[in-house]
């Protein structure tokens, strides 16, 4: 689970790159497909993918964007005067 666990954490890295909120997991369904059909091609099967994203692929995706932007918040404001 580890391999595909740094696999994942790599692709994230790729697909949410700038902060901002989403409203709807919806909004990451290219994305997780993409996501999906990525980690096929690299080995992995469409139920090892899932289970890595806690069973939800868009809404681990929404997750991850609310992540990223929370740190990106909280640094803004630890760097203001």
């Amino acid at each position: 689970m580890a391999e595909i666990n740094d696999w994942l954490d790599d692709r994230i890295q790729e697909i949410i790159n700038s902060p901002g909120f989403y409203e709807n997991k919806a909004e990451f369904r290219d994305q997780a497909k993409v996501l999906v059909e990525s980690g096929q091609s690299g080995g992995f099967t469409i139920a090892e993918i899932k289970e890595a994203c806690g069973g939800d692929v868009e809404q681990y995706l929404l997750d991850q964007q609310h992540a990223m932007t929370n740190v990106e918040m909280q640094r803004r404001i630890d760097e203001a005067p």
